[in-house]
């Protein structure tokens, strides 16, 4: 995988784009929280001892789940987006994140930009309406979190 692939800022990525790129990623991570979920609830209920087993289980991996899911989704971009410029999902698109001038985006640019997607988790599907519009309307095509980290989505060059 190429770290920091060159961005083409005169091609911005566009909502239909960043949406799929978005479900791949939700994809990805929703397979492997579904391993971690399914180890979780088995692990946790055999080891209770209790008759009820399952249900202590799959109660642990339920509250993991809530807590653990949003910042494992947080943390993965955030890693993805510094240390490689996208994540696995805009990289199957050909799209890459950069600052505003096209230089490579920073750990802060991306903990900014990702802090954004974290309290989206706690506010969605409202947040996700906000983020649509915004890249709609905005001429860069950013959503809140991209104008926090004065970052932008674009194509590869």
């Amino acid at each position: 995988m190429d770290k920091h692939p060159r961005a083409n800022l005169e091609k911005k990525a566009g909502l239909g784009k960043r949406f799929a790129a978005r479900f791949l990623d939700g994809l990805l991570i929703g397979v492997v929280f579904g391993a971690i979920f399914f180890v979780i609830g088995g692990v946790g209920g055999a080891a209770s001892g209790e008759n009820n087993a399952v249900v202590t289980g799959l109660a642990g991996a339920y509250v993991f789940m809530l807590i653990g899911f949003p910042f494992i989704y947080f943390l993965y971009h955030t890693i993805m987006e510094a240390m490689y410029g996208y994540t696995l999902g805009k990289h199957a698109l050909g799209l890459v994140i950069t600052d505003e001038s096209g230089a490579d985006i920073t750990w802060v640019d991306s903990i900014v930009r990702n802090v954004f997607r974290l309290v989206g988790f706690f506010f969605s599907p409202f947040s996700a309406l906000v983020a649509v519009i915004l890249i709609a309307v905005n001429d860069d095509e950013q959503r809140l979190g991209d104008m926090a980290g004065s970052t932008v989505v674009v194509e590869q060059a």
